[in-house]
C-alpha cells in the first residue's frame, strides 16, 4: 500500500449549525459543501480538509488530535479572536522556528494558530528538508 496524501481531518460535533459558524465566520474557512441530510460539511483549509460530522455523541467528542491552521501574523490573529469572544487557550510562544497560539472550537476541539519563521505553510518546508537528504 502506498499512502498518496490526505485527504481530509474530521471533527465530530454536536451542533453542525454552531460548529459551521466558528469555522466559517470566526476562522474564516471556506465552506465547499454542506449536507443537512448525512450532518456532514467540508472546509477548505488550504492545502487539506477540514471534515464536521454533526450529531456526534458524548464520547465521540475525543479532543486528542488538534488541527494546526497556517496564518500570517499570531499577534494580530489574537486581537482579532479576542475581539470575537473566542477564548485563548495558550497564549502565543516562541520557539524560535515558529509562533502559535491555542484555541478552541464550540466543542472543545484545539486549534493551533501557526506561523513558521521563514513563512512557509503546509509541506513547503517538508519538501525543502527532504531535499537535503
Amino acid at each position: 500500500m502506498k499512502i498518496r496524501g490526505t485527504d481530509f481531518i474530521l471533527f465530530h460535533v454536536r451542533d453542525l449549525a454552531l460548529a459551521v459558524k466558528f469555522y466559517r465566520d470566526v476562522l474564516g474557512l471556506k465552506q465547499e459543501m454542506l449536507s443537512e441530510e448525512y450532518q456532514w460539511t467540508e472546509f477548505n483549509c488550504g492545502n487539506l480538509t477540514l471534515a464536521l460530522k454533526g450529531s456526534a455523541k458524548p464520547d465521540e467528542l475525543a479532543a486528542g488530535a488538534r488541527l494546526a491552521l497556517a496564518v500570517e501574523d499570531i499577534a494580530a490573529a489574537q486581537e482579532e479572536l479576542k475581539k470575537r469572544g473566542v477564548p485563548i487557550l495558550r497564549p502565543p510562544q516562541d520557539h524560535g522556528c515558529c509562533r502559535h497560539l491555542e484555541i478552541a472550537d464550540p466543542d472543545g476541539h484545539v486549534i493551533i494558530l501557526h506561523r513558521r519563521a521563514d513563512g512557509s505553510y503546509g509541506q513547503t518546508l517538508n519538501r525543502a528538508l527532504a531535499s537535503l537528504h
